[in-house]
């Protein structure tokens, strides 16, 4: 029997419940933060080793983006960046679109 389910193609393939642009960067902090920790010297400041301080920062950087990423995906937060960074020209004119309003519209008489 062939298999009649609908492909739905707004969904993007996942692994662990995570999309891909999601768990590649967790997996590429959490082996950046362990080199990390395995090539630092101890660091002290006042008395106190922050090697680990730094390493748990670069560790919570892609599960930080997994989680501002939630909803969408990373070419969605790239163009709302760009829409509300980049430079953009309103000229005050009519309305491009004369047929958004449609006056002469048939409505439906409703009889009680």
């Amino acid at each position: 029997m062939d298999d009649i389910t609908p492909l739905n193609l707004e969904d993007s393939p996942k692994l662990f419940g995570m999309r891909f642009d999601q768990l590649i960067p967790i997996l590429i902090s959490f082996v950046i933060s362990t080199q990390l920790w395995s090539w630092m010297m101890p660091i002290n400041l006042a008395g106190q080793d922050i090697k680990m301080w730094i390493c748990l920062f670069v560790a919570m950087i892609g599960p930080f983006y997994a989680l501002v990423t939630n909803n969408h995906s990373a070419s969605y937060w790239e163009t709302l960046l760009n829409f509300y960074t980049g430079s953009k020209i309103l000229i005050p004119g009519p309305d491009p679109n004369s047929t958004r309003f449609l006056v002469d519209e048939k409505l439906p008489e409703f009889v009680d």
